[in-house]
């Protein structure tokens, strides 16, 4: 017998490693296989499986999706890479069929229109009537809300007059939004579109609407922050400059290695982009505003992004990089990522960011750890882009490549 566990893209880390352990403690198949959306939570993955009882392969959703039965995208927990083939020939055998109540079809709320045409329709088809570029784009706003078009189209990779088909779609089956902020229309999910993407990964969607329902009722022509329900939601609302720089940042990262011929391959907003460590007994972690994994050249180059919009005292710059020093202090950058990620910090001035190299080179001599750090302003980022000369470290005096 075979189990099969999906890590949705919306899962918590939190409630996916329950899952796991409720598996670990019931009726075991004779095997289990692991679909993960990306390689850093197949790795994060692989620790959560090493409680099973039973054999565990791991696989890229996307790579198993596109494989065959000879094709070698499957990993044993020794790090060796299977085809479905020779996996199943090596599985032990017996095993028990998991002994849960048959899941309960959960319906989407009975006013949901489908299509004006056929109001016959139940509610559970609706993924059916989804386009793969309407769901990528609702992925897409689940994790970038009051992300404006522009920065979607780029991130999307698609025209202009394409990307406003997919939008319109997607406002009529009422599982998006555009709501206008400061005269700027942006994009978020409604209660609809959280509960579709929730239960399609088997997430709580009383905690999904919890932390990003935007349902508000407007004071005038301007939406107070103050307004949104949703718990992260409101905060970045209420950060919507910092908010929209960093949407700049991974929408002109996407389009410029569209344009080199390379290709973002993961970008993860900052609830997905967190780390956590032990370091000197004690829990740590970074909480960067992105991550991502730009691959070219047949390399690839995982970054954190720190966006600081104003420059601060040199106290508090040193505070910002100590996390990242107890991170590299330890083994788990290479473990988590197979390579050290980049560090990229930008500041609205060249100032800021000449002051902070200043600070992070006196720090780092100071602990004795080197973080693969690189520096840059919003100036020289919208004239060079993120992949090109745009990046100083501590130490160099001219802009070079921080992807090379």
């Amino acid at each position: 017998t075979l189990g099969i566990v999906r890590l949705g893209r919306t899962a918590e880390r939190t409630a996916f490693a329950r899952r796991l352990w409720r598996l670990a403690r019931g009726p075991a198949p004779g095997c289990v296989l692991v679909l993960a959306p990306d390689e850093v939570r197949l790795r994060h993955t692989r620790g959560l499986l090493e409680a099973l009882p039973v054999t565990a392969l791991l696989a890229v959703e996307r790579d198993a999706a596109l494989a065959d039965a000879d094709s070698r995208v499957w990993r044993a927990s020794s790090g060796e890479m299977l085809s479905m083939r020779r996996a199943v020939t090596r599985l032990r055998s017996g095993g028990n069929l998991p002994a849960e109540r048959p899941p309960a079809r959960r319906e989407l709320p009975a006013d949901v229109v489908l299509d004006p045409l056929r109001r016959d329709r139940p509610a559970w088809l609706l993924p059916a009537l989804l386009r793969p570029a309407e769901k990528r784009a609702l992925d897409l706003v689940a994790d970038w809300p009051w992300i404006g078009e522009g920065n979607l189209r780029r991130l999307m990779g698609v025209s202009r007059s394409r990307m406003r088909r997919i939008l319109a779609a997607a406002e009529r089956l009422r599982l998006a939004e555009r709501i206008p902020v400061d005269g700027v229309a942006r994009w978020a999910l409604t209660g609809r579109g959280q509960a579709l993407l929730a239960r399609r990964d088997r997430a709580s969607v009383g905690a999904a609407r919890r932390r990003w329902n935007v349902r508000h009722v407007p004071s005038g022509d301007r939406l107070d922050w103050r307004e949104v329900p949703g718990s992260r939601s409101r905060q970045l609302l209420r950060n919507i400059e910092h908010t929209d720089a960093v949407h700049r940042f991974i929408g002109a990262t996407a389009a410029q290695a569209r344009s080199l011929g390379w290709e973002a391959t993961q970008l993860d907003p900052p609830h997905r982009a967190s780390r956590f460590f032990r370091y000197g007994g004690s829990l740590h972690s970074v909480r960067p505003d992105a991550f991502g994994i730009v691959r070219g050249d047949g390399q690839e180059a995982p970054f954190f992004l720190e966006w600081e919009r104003r420059a601060p005292r040199p106290a508090t710059m040193a505070a910002r990089l100590a996390p990242y020093l107890r991170y590299y202090a330890t083994r788990r950058p290479a473990d988590d990522h197979g390579t050290l990620p980049l560090v990229l910090v930008v500041f609205d001035d060249p100032l800021g960011a000449a002051h902070f190299l200043r600070v992070a080179r006196r720090e780092m001599s100071a602990v004795g750890v080197r973080v693969p750090l690189w520096v840059s302003d919003r100036e020289t980022l919208d004239e060079a882009g993120p992949l090109g000369r745009a990046w100083t470290a501590p130490g160099l005096w001219e802009g070079d490549y921080a992807f090379s």
